[in-house]
C-alpha cells in the first residue's frame, strides 16, 4: 500500500479550515496528517484541537514564515512521499494517491503536481509553469502575456496535457523525502513566496524531473488568511529577490531591482 504523510501550515484559516480537514479526517491507512499552526489569533488553532489527535498537530507561538514551518512539519512525518498542501486547497487522498503513484513508477521523477482550479471550474493559470527568468518576469507583471507571449505561466491548452514541465502549483504537490532531505528542505530565507519555486529549481538541478498531472485536480481559493495585502507584496518582493540571487545571473538581479519599483 501506497502511503505519504500530508504536511498543512495554517495561519488564521478559520473559514476554511473545516472544508479542508473533512476528507483527511477517516481512518484511512494510505497518510498520515500534520499540521502545523504559525501562531494563529482566530479560531484556526481551537478548531484544529476539537477534530485531530494532539500528536497530529504542533503550534507555534508566532509566525515563523512558511518554509520555515513547511519543514517542521515534513519532519513530522517518516513515509517516503511528502504532500504539501495549502489550507484553502481542496483534495481528498484518491486525489493524491495518482500522483504517488507516478512518483513510485518513476525514479526519476522527484516532485508531481496537478491540475488546480477556482472555486468556479477555471483553470488556476499557475498550474504548470516555468521557472523565472527576468523576460518571463517581466512579461507576466506589465500583463503582456495577455497578448500571448509566454511568461511565467504556461497556457491552458498546455494545461490539458500531462507531461514534465520546469514547476508546478505550490498549493499542492509531492515530493520524495529523501530528496526533500537531499535538498535541506525549503529554504527558509524565503518569508513566504518562491519557496516552492527555489525547491523545484533545486530538484531540477540535482537532476530530478518535474511530473504535473492533469488529470487530477484539486480546487483552491487563494489568499484566505487573513494577512494584510500590502505585507504580502512586500514577502512576494522579497522572495522573488531572494530567488534571482540564487539562480539568476547579476545582470538581470541589477535590471529586477529596478523594475520592482515600477510594479
Amino acid at each position: 500500500m501506497l502511503q505519504w504523510d500530508l504536511v498543512t501550515i495554517t495561519y488564521q484559516n478559520q473559514s476554511t479550515l473545516n472544508r479542508f480537514l473533512a476528507p483527511w479526517l477517516s481512518d484511512d491507512q494510505r497518510f498520515c496528517l500534520w499540521v502545523v499552526d504559525n501562531g494563529s489569533k482566530d479560531t484556526t488553532v481551537a478548531q484544529l484541537k476539537a477534530q485531530l489527535k494532539n500528536t497530529q498537530y504542533e503550534f507555534n507561538a508566532d509566525n515563523r514564515g512558511y518554509a520555515s514551518a513547511a519543514n517542521q512539519g515534513a519532519s513530522m512525518g517518516y513515509f517516503d512521499y511528502i504532500v504539501f498542501i495549502n489550507p484553502d486547497c481542496f483534495a481528498g487522498p484518491d486525489d493524491i494517491e495518482p500522483m504517488v503513484e507516478y512518483l513510485r513508477d518513476n525514479p526519476q521523477t522527484g516532485l508531481a503536481g496537478c491540475r488546480v482550479l477556482n472555486e468556479d471550474g477555471h483553470l488556476q493559470p499557475a498550474s504548470c509553469r516555468r521557472l523565472p527568468t527576468f523576460w518571463r518576469v517581466f512579461i507576466h507583471m506589465s500583463g503582456l502575456y495577455r497578448l500571448g507571449l509566454p511568461g511565467i505561466n504556461k497556457s491552458a491548452h498546455n494545461a490539458e496535457t500531462s507531461g514534465y514541465v520546469e514547476a508546478v502549483n505550490g498549493a499542492l504537490f509531492v515530493v520524495r523525502r529523501d530528496l526533500f532531505e537531499q535538498l535541506g528542505g525549503f529554504d527558509t530565507d524565503f518569508p513566504l513566496h518562491f519557496e516552492d519555486l527555489d525547491l523545484m529549481r533545486r530538484c531540477l538541478n540535482a537532476g530530478y524531473r518535474i511530473h504535473y498531472q492533469a488529470d487530477v485536480r484539486a480546487t483552491h481559493l487563494k489568499g484566505q488568511s487573513s494577512t494584510r495585502s500590502d505585507l504580502i507584496k512586500q514577502w512576494k518582493k522579497q522572495g522573488i529577490q531572494r530567488y534571482f540571487s540564487k539562480h539568476r545571473p547579476r545582470w538581470e538581479q541589477w535590471i529586477l531591482n529596478r523594475l520592482l519599483v515600477l510594479f
